[in-house]
């Protein structure tokens, strides 16, 4: 398969996979509401918590769990409103995809639906160890909000300072990197930190900060080149 045909399918198969969550009516779809509360102290999105909580709840078999996504929003004070955890797994001997919501006020509520195609990735469990180390109060940006997302990339592409501040981050400390270059067969997840954009277009001269992308030390290990600063 052609990389560009490869990837159309790759996203034809993720929008299918996020249509299924937003269709209520959809009977095929396993609802959890009200789970418990989250208690998430400002600048700490308690990834962990969330995800101890939706394998108690949902009765997946954690070892085979695949990330596809985390979303956090997190307000200019660091309160936490949104988060939302979309993974693979198996429960009850089949294939499911399973969403976690954690709403304003930190109540959780998880759905989960059978999804019957194999998954490649990783365990959630130390890309969300990696997401709750980092001192997310020490971001430059914190002041306007910002939006945390973790998501898994594949086919090659390469990543330079004109997309954004790039990092490689272990146990939530910061390593600076310059360039980072993966081939075609590599696939890795990225963390990448946003901004909340103001409505209004920055004063003459201003310029908004940038986003900043960050690898874990495994997934750099999956890079053909990596260029320090």
């Amino acid at each position: 398969m052609k990389p560009i045909l490869a990837v159309i399918v790759g996203i034809t198969l993720i929008y299918a996979c996020m249509h299924f969550f937003v269709l209520p009516e959809n009977p095929d779809v396993t609802r959890i509401e009200n789970i418990t509360h989250i208690e998430s102290p400002a600048y700490d999105p308690a990834a962990l918590d969330l995800w101890e909580i939706t394998v108690r709840e949902t009765g997946v078999e954690n070892e085979s769990a695949v990330l596809r996504q985390l979303e956090v929003d997190l307000a200019g004070d660091g309160v936490v409103r949104m988060m939302w955890l979309i993974f693979y797994g198996v429960g009850d001997g089949e294939q499911h995809a399973y969403e976690a919501y954690v709403g304003p006020g930190g109540t959780v509520s998880a759905k989960s639906q059978e999804f019957n195609h194999t998954v490649q990735g990783v365990h959630p469990l130390a890309l969300l160890e990696e997401v709750d180390a980092i001192a997310l109060e020490n971001i430059p940006f914190r002041e306007q909000g910002m939006t945390l997302l973790v998501s898994p990339n594949a086919y090659g592409d390469q990543y330079d300072e004109t997309r954004g501040r790039l990092y490689e981050v272990s146990g939530g400390v910061f390593r600076p990197v310059k360039k980072v270059t993966f081939g075609p067969d590599a696939s890795w997840y990225t963390i990448t930190l946003t901004p909340h954009r103001d409505t209004e277009p920055p004063a003459s001269g201003a310029e908004l900060p940038d986003c900043m992308i960050i690898f874990t030390r495994q997934d750099i290990a999956a890079a053909e080149s990596v260029v320090y600063r």
